[in-house]
């Protein structure tokens, strides 16, 4: 703070990181992430704030090949893409992290992962990591693949890899759909921040 409770500009990268980070379907899978970067993506979500501070999210990475190779064919790439079916061998992720929430009606529990994973693909991408926030599963496969704590279902995946794909912010007309340009890079369209702003009723 500085001033009469003005609040300075610089210092920390968090709108610099919003602006790096879009989601990542395309990575290079050659490049391994290891466990301990994971465990410190986590270690953020952790940090997060929650619902009545009750830490009820449980996370599980997995690095490793055979249950990366496993959990891919369980995911759904990219809805706006219709004739795409997601990546290609030598794409995909190297890493997932997967947030397990408890079964049962908690209110404010869709609120807590999208903090959790918003706090751990910022970091990921402060490592110069790419991700993906993956709703669109099959569950049981998940489950069978790489378990669940008692109580608790799958709720969200994140991809993580370095990315192999330019991704370019663009800024939205009526159109919010991402696409592929003939370059073959992926854009994502946003809405202007006036649009977003709703003044207070005088």
């Amino acid at each position: 703070m500085s001033g009469a409770g003005t609040v300075e500009e610089s210092g920390m990268r968090i709108h610099e990181l919003a602006k790096e980070n879009r989601s990542v379907r395309r990575f290079r899978q050659e490049i391994s992430i290891s466990e301990r970067d994971l465990l410190r993506f986590i270690d953020s979500a952790r940090l997060a704030p929650c619902g009545a501070n009750l830490q009820l999210l449980r996370f599980t990475p997995v690095t490793d090949k055979k249950h990366c190779s496993q959990i891919f064919p369980s995911l759904k790439w990219a809805g706006y893409l219709e004739d795409w079916n997601g990546p290609e061998e030598g794409e995909r992720p190297p890493a997932y992290i997967i947030i397990h929430a408890p079964i049962g009606e908690r209110k404010h529990l869709p609120v807590d992962v999208g903090i959790a994973a918003a706090y751990t693909v910022l970091s990921a991408r402060e490592s110069g990591c790419g991700s993906c926030m993956i709703m669109s599963f099959d569950a049981n496969m998940i489950e069978e693949v790489a378990g669940t704590p008692e109580g608790y279902q799958p709720f969200l995946i994140i991809a993580l890899g370095v990315p192999g794909e330019e991704t370019v912010l663009d800024e939205a007309d009526e159109n919010i759909r991402y696409y592929r340009d003939v370059k073959d890079r992926h854009h994502v369209p946003k809405l202007a921040l006036d649009d977003l702003i709703v003044p207070v009723k005088e």
